[in-house]
């Protein structure tokens, strides 16, 4: 089932629209109410719903607020109502990626289109998506292939290099550094250590560097509260955007679609 939650002061509208909708029809089911933004926000965060329906002007806090708000931080669809024909609330609900935005008195013909539509919206997400749980049970394998591609109980003198620098990467991944960073510090040749690292891990150093990245990033994208550019820079990313290509590079989803499987 579709996961919907209403947002909307005015009791009357809020209980009419869950309670006369046939949502069994469009394989939805109304997950949880809120009668203004603030309420919206712990309620969306807790439930992670498919749609949100939101009006704009509520007390404490409106709608355009709370989806600012939860921007970034769940991947719901939203459908803005109101009574106010008001093109600036329009122009911020598309810039914050607002569905649809209806006006009231609401005709039921138009609400049921728009609700088909974003209903399709969820549905082409969730087949694209379809992999995500799958995902991350093979990430889990693939990060434990990665924990014991390096084996640490070899008495090869040389193994002493390549445990000091794969220490080297764990304490200082979320920075920029690059192998001669590390051969600096081990008073060793960048190529000597090149070489060793790859024969003992089976990795370059960037590819092991990114593949520990990815693997903390993915630690930190499980708590909901944490937005993806705080992972991205969290991990040694400066840049979210290129941090969302290699992780999906790497994982098969983006960082967002990573947390939104999780999540269903």
């Amino acid at each position: 089932m579709i996961k919907v939650v209403v947002v909307d002061d005015e009791e009357f509208i809020r209980r009419g629209m869950v309670l006369t909708t046939p949502w069994d029809d469009f394989n939805c089911e109304v997950v949880g109410e809120a009668k203004n933004g603030k309420e919206g926000i712990q309620l969306i965060r807790r439930l992670n719903p498919d749609i949100v329906i939101t009006d704009i002007r509520m007390p404490i806090m409106d709608g355009i607020v709370m989806i600012r708000e939860l921007f970034g931080n769940v991947d719901s669809e939203y459908i803005i109502i109101s009574g106010y024909d008001d093109f600036k609330y329009a122009q911020q609900a598309i810039k914050l990626g607002v569905q649809d935005y209806l006006l009231k008195p609401i005709e039921d013909s138009e609400f049921y289109n728009t609700l088909k539509k974003i209903i399709d919206v969820v549905k082409m997400k969730q087949k694209h998506l379809y992999g995500a749980n799958h995902c991350a049970q093979m990430e889990n394998c693939k990060l434990q292939l990665f924990n014991e591609n390096f084996v640490e109980n070899n008495y090869d003198g040389r193994i002493k290099y390549v445990s000091e620098a794969v220490e080297y990467i764990k304490l200082n991944y979320y920075k920029e550094i690059t192998v001669s960073d590390a051969a600096d510090c081990l008073y060793i040749s960048k190529s000597y250590l090149s070489k060793l690292f790859k024969a003992y891990t089976n990795y370059t150093f960037i590819e092991y560097v990114t593949a520990y990245r990815i693997k903390m990033a993915i630690s930190l994208l499980q708590d909901y509260r944490i937005k993806v550019y705080e992972v991205s820079e969290k991990v040694g990313y400066k840049d979210s955007k290129y941090f969302c290509v290699i992780f999906k590079k790497y994982i098969g989803v983006t960082p967002m679609e990573f947390k939104y499987g999780l999540s269903h």
